[in-house]
């Protein structure tokens, strides 16, 4: 049996606040970049759908550099931005996600300043918003609860780029509320940032978290360009990929499906969507890895390909055919053809495996990851170089732990450990525990030390296997006696036992990565941020 084309790769996010998880190191991104630019150098024989992929990246750079420049000077001064030539790339989806998420854009920062760089932080807005709730923190230190407070009252799951705010009181109050509630030992950092979303120059909620978050980033010195993908998606060079996928469907979806076998495999999954579900065969129709939706119908659905003679249609699983193209003659007409079917009100979005495809072999010098994005383009490598035969510039791996409660909290585990080991001592062994007891100076001691010479020299007597019965019932009775007189303190540690099973709840609830950045002070988390980018 032949070896696998995925290996194992143990990736995972740091627990300690103010840890970092870069791979490569750092001091390595000159040799990461040295060795993308030689890749890159040695393409001459790859073409994307009758273009080299010298030319489609010449191009789709220069717009995307054009665009992201365009769509900052919108809301921001960005003249900080020259056309560099080389692009350093990121993106998420815009959310008020964990300090961990935010390092990226940090890290994506810092590297483009280092190497004389462009950074461009993908907006990715084709993904679902999810619900419009942020989990806030509230009660106290010692009994808190998380709860989660609505933004917004939206019923229909859409993508980023479709959504609008649906309740514009309980959008514009969300600051105030969330405030109201916030745990009472956290300094209020919401309002001051909620104002900034309530002024950003857009209707779609997500536009306007990425937007105040991104100021905040400019006003920190973190020059990055912005822009959201859906933008990169009806380029021209963008759309010359999807043909050159599409036009081999076929290969495509069983180069897929064997190696994300492979990947379940390798990675111990039996869950068949994890990482991702299986492109399908539907009759004649074959399921590519893109998104399709109008904006008449903005609910996302799988986008499946079906050839009759030249002409290829773009079909859901419903069976709805949004256009035919001819992708067997003239390669720009067909382009031209996809910019009508998109000029009608049709969105053909990439997702996640293909969307950092397409960012790492056609747009970027670097493409920064998070942890999860890492875990899931060991997949993406394969299927990249089985199906193009070369392989995808290599990333920059990077996530950040940030705590929000570092400060404010002890870890309790070991004093529960400590109870529970006394407790035991209490039923199986009751003279260690009153060893402890007579060290502390219990009222009753002198009895105390008696029963535990008693129970050492009972133990140390030498007895037949008739009388052992009888030797452990005197042992027991010694057992009782020492019980009895420990009551009170039994007691007082069952007490204490449950008040520190309740900070070990608090300090598991308050001691997670994942609060929102949207609760720290910016200027000292990002501090921390740009800190943590010195530490690899």
């Amino acid at each position: 049996m032949s070896a696998s084309r995925i290996q194992y790769r143990k990736l995972r996010a740091p627990q300690k606040h103010q840890a970092v998880l870069i791979e490569p190191p750092l001091s390595e991104s000159n040799q990461l970049l040295h060795d993308n630019h030689s890749l890159i150098a040695n393409s001459n024989h790859l073409h994307i759908f009758g273009r080299s992929l010298i030319e489609l990246r010449a191009d789709a750079r220069d717009k995307l550099v054009a665009d992201a420049l365009k769509f900052t000077k919108s809301y921001a001064d960005a003249n900080f931005a020259d056309h560099a030539n080389l692009i350093f790339l990121s993106g998420h989806q815009p959310k008020l996600f964990h300090p961990g998420v935010w390092f990226k854009n940090v890290l994506l920062g810092q590297l483009a300043k280092k190497h004389s760089a462009t950074a461009i932080n993908l907006i990715i807005d084709n993904d679902l918003c999810g619900e419009p709730i942020v989990h806030v923190p509230q009660g106290s230190i010692q009994n808190p609860i998380v709860s989660a407070v609505p933004y917004d009252d939206r019923k229909v799951n859409l993508p980023f780029e479709e959504s609008t705010i649906s309740d514009e009181a309980l959008f514009s109050s969300f600051g105030q509320r969330a405030s109201n509630v916030l745990l009472e030992e956290l300094q209020n950092n919401i309002g001051e940032f909620w104002n900034l979303v309530l002024q950003a120059n857009s209707s779609n909620p997500g536009f306007k978290f990425a937007q105040a978050r991104h100021l905040l980033e400019i006003e920190h010195g973190i020059k990055n360009l912005e822009l959201p993908l859906s933008s990169v998606c009806i380029s021209r060079e963008f759309l010359r990929f999807f043909c050159h996928l599409i036009r081999d469907a076929g290969r495509l979806q069983q180069t897929y499906n064997t190696l994300l076998a492979e990947y379940r495999q390798v990675h111990k999954l039996r869950s068949s969507s994890h990482p991702v579900p299986d492109l399908e065969l539907c009759g004649d129709s074959i399921e590519v890895p893109f998104w399709i939706w109008t904006e008449q119908e903005p609910s996302r659905r799988r986008l499946f390909c079906r050839t009759i003679d030249k002409h290829t249609e773009l079909r859901d699983e419903t069976g709805i055919i949004y256009g035919t193209i001819d992708l067997a003659s003239n390669k720009d007409d067909a382009i031209t053809q996809l910019e009508g079917v998109a000029q009608s009100g049709i969105k053909i979005r990439p997702r996640a495996l293909t969307t950092t495809m397409y960012c790492r072999l056609v747009l970027s010098d670097l493409f920064v990851h998070g942890i999860g994005g890492g875990k899931y383009d060991q997949l993406t490598d394969a299927i990249a170089a089985e199906f193009f035969q070369f392989p995808l510039p290599k990333i920059q791996l990077a996530t950040a732990t940030i705590k929000l409660f570092e400060q404010r909290l002890s870890n309790p585990v070991g004093d529960l450990k400590e109870i529970a080991e006394d407790l035991r001592s209490f039923e199986f062994s009751p003279d260690k525990f009153a060893r402890k007891a007579i060290k502390l100076g219990h009222p009753q001691a002198a009895a105390l030390e008696k029963l535990v010479e008693e129970k050492l020299k009972h133990v140390q007597q030498q007895v037949a296997p008739k009388d052992r019965p009888r030797w452990h019932e005197a042992l027991q009775d010694i057992h009782l006696q020492l019980q009895s007189l420990l009551e009170n303190e039994h007691f007082a540690l069952k007490t204490k036992q449950q008040v520190a099973q309740q900070r070990v709840h608090a300090f598991e609830l308050l001691d997670s990565r994942e609060f929102s950045f949207l609760f720290f002070n910016r200027k000292t988390l990002l501090d921390l941020l740009v800190t943590a980018t010195k530490t690899s």
